[in-house]
This record gives C-alpha cells, sequence and structure tokens, in this order.
C-alpha cells in the first residue's frame, strides 16, 4: 500500500515528483550542452553549462526533501534523453533560453496548485522556484542580450566565451 501524507494531496505528490524529473533532466541538458561545447572549444561556455547542470540537480533536490518530510518516497525518474548536437553557441544559448522558459511555466503551475489547495508548504517552495526561476532566466537572456549586442562573428564568439568562463565560479 502506497503511503499518503496528511499535508501533500496525490496531485501535489504527482507535481514535486514531475519537478524532480524535469529538474534532473534540465541537469542532463545543460551537461550535454557543456559536452557539446567542450567538444567544439568553447571551454568557457562548456565551463558554465556545467555549473549550471550541477545547480538543477539541487532544484532537483528540494522537491525530493519536500517529499521525503512528508513520508513520501521520491520516484528516481526514468529521463528522456537530451539534445547531444547543437548548431553554434548562439543555438545552445537559445535553446537554453527556451527551456528555462518552459520550466518557469511548470514552476508557476506547482505554484497555482499549491496556492489553490491552500498547502503552505508548497506555496513557500513553489515560490523559491519562481524566485530561482527568474536567476536562470535573467542568467540566460544576458547571454542573448550579449549576442544580440556584439554579433555572432567568430571573434565575438570567442570573447563571449571567455566571458562565460569567467561568469562560472
Amino acid at each position: 500500500m502506497k503511503p499518503k501524507s496528511e499535508f501533500l494531496s496525490e496531485a501535489m505528490v504527482k507535481l514535486l515528483n514531475y519537478r524532480v524529473e524535469q529538474e534532473e533532466y534540465s541537469s542532463r541538458l545543460y551537461l550535454a550542452m557543456s559536452t557539446w561545447l567542450d567538444d567544439k572549444g568553447f571551454v568557457g561556455a562548456a565551463k558554465l553549462f556545467k555549473q549550471y547542470s550541477d545547480e538543477e540537480t539541487v532544484h532537483a533536490t528540494k522537491a525530493k526533501n519536500m517529499l521525503l518530510s512528508n513520508g513520501i518516497r521520491p520516484i528516481t525518474p526514468a529521463l528522456q534523453k537530451p539534445k547531444q548536437d547543437f548548431l553554434s553557441l548562439p543555438d545552445v544559448i537559445i535553446s537554453a533560453l527556451e527551456h528555462e522558459k518552459e520550466i518557469t511555466r511548470q514552476c508557476y503551475d506547482l505554484t497555482k496548485m499549491a496556492h489553490v489547495e491552500e498547502n503552505y508548504m508548497v506555496v513557500e517552495l513553489g515560490l523559491w522556484y519562481c524566485k530561482e526561476q527568474a536567476e536562470e532566466l535573467n542568467k540566460v537572456q544576458y547571454l542573448m542580450d550579449r549576442l544580440e549586442a556584439f554579433g555572432e562573428e567568430l571573434i565575438m564568439l570567442r570573447e563571449l566565451d571567455e566571458e562565460m568562463g569567467s561568469l562560472a565560479d
């Protein structure tokens, strides 16, 4: 018999497990981006996207901890294989922005459901995710702005790569 939580509905458990899955998928996607970038000589960008990959596992742990704190064992999800090939550094950045927009929509859905259910523990977690997404969107939008401001010529991409490396820890 599956344990139930006094404070988490089945729908909320499903959403939290989905959050785990999507954050772990994000980690794998950014790892794939990092590997592609490294292979193509963009070592600074590769370093930054590897950092992003590591951060996503922290985000997954937040949802796991919420489930565990309520006596629910999180599901260890099978993950879809992320895209492995990209056209260019700009393609990676554009793909990352589109991905972060989708993750933001998902975090909004979690937070909305928590409000509807008046589950204030999850509202707080959802707000944390939303705040985190504002930071994530800002980071990737900054890179988009750099591309738009200075173009995609090879020398500019080299400078952007170096700058991205300096943005990593």
